[in-house]
């Protein structure tokens, strides 16, 4: 690669991103030159501004968080990974077509059985949330075969749409998986213990906000997973070990995994992310 590759990261809010720095560590293993900016766009803008990045010569985009979903509207090819999750995390261009796919399952059971040792073959597995982040992780974890996945999100009927909406995708009964959605009752909450949390609420980026969950939630649960990543323990990984779970993690190795396989479809190379997850930036 001579030329510099012109990638992006989009999302609103964005300056938070660290996206940047992650595949310039990507693209300094191979010598690859590469321009990576953050750009905060909104709903309303992101039409606008992928017609102008790719029209200007760009080749990839990362997408965040809140326009993950809407952002599929826009491209001319959807990958499986995608069309399962209703919603994508990577936009890149390839002869002459935008490919949409969505990378973020493929890093989070990375890093769950990659790097934590965490399998979630016959575990039962609670979501909380059922946005976009949800959305796409939900089809990688399906493909491991869990005993159990129920999904729980403070408004119940988002929750179920989202089953729904799956169940018109995936033969679920074939797979012997059990799927509850439903709203953070309490007993419907507490109606099961679970092997593996994973926290895909924005409320670990909202400073001194609690979650709001029932202690007994976590008693007996193997590993808390929030999919936000931060310095510190966020707030939902606190709770989660001092209430009973036995480990508890953030997303740095979700973001580090599904930003390799991202790199691997802009450029053709596997980078390493050992090192990275070893020693998250500063």
């Amino acid at each position: 690669m001579d030329k510099k590759l012109k990638l992006a990261v989009i999302g609103h809010p964005i300056s938070h991103s660290r996206s940047p720095e992650i595949h310039q560590d990507f693209a300094n293993q191979f010598n690859a030159k590469i321009e990576f900016r953050k750009h905060d766009v909104t709903s309303d803008t992101l039409g606008t501004w992928l017609t102008d990045f790719f029209k200007d010569g760009g080749k990839g985009v990362s997408i965040t968080l809140p326009i993950k979903e809407v952002a599929l509207s826009f491209a001319d090819e959807i990958s499986d990974r995608a069309r399962l999750a209703s919603a994508c995390n990577v936009i890149y261009a390839k002869d002459e077509k935008l490919f949409a796919d969505c990378t973020d399952g493929f890093g989070l059971t990375q890093d769950l059985e990659g790097n934590l040792k965490t399998s979630l073959k016959n575990k039962k597995i609670l979501i909380l949330g059922a946005g976009g982040a949800a959305r796409g992780i939900i089809p990688s974890i399906i493909e491991k075969y869990p005993a159990k996945l129920k999904i729980a999100n403070r408004t119940g009927s988002k929750a179920l749409l989202l089953k729904k909406d799956l169940e018109g995708k995936v033969n679920l009964k074939e797979k012997n998986i059990i799927f509850e959605a439903g709203g953070l009752s309490d007993d419907f909450l507490l109606s099961d213990s679970y092997d593996i949390v994973i926290n895909s609420t924005s409320v670990s980026t909202q400073v001194g906000k609690s979650i709001g969950l029932p202690k007994a939630l976590f008693s007996g649960t193997r590993l808390a997973y929030d999919l936000f990543y931060s310095a510190e323990k966020t707030v939902f990984m606190q709770e989660a070990f001092e209430n009973g779970a036995e480990k508890v993690s953030d997303g740095w190795g979700m973001l580090v995994e599904q930003g390799a396989e991202s790199f691997r479809l802009w450029t053709n190379l596997i980078p390493d992310t050992s090192r990275l997850l070893e020693k998250p930036i500063d």
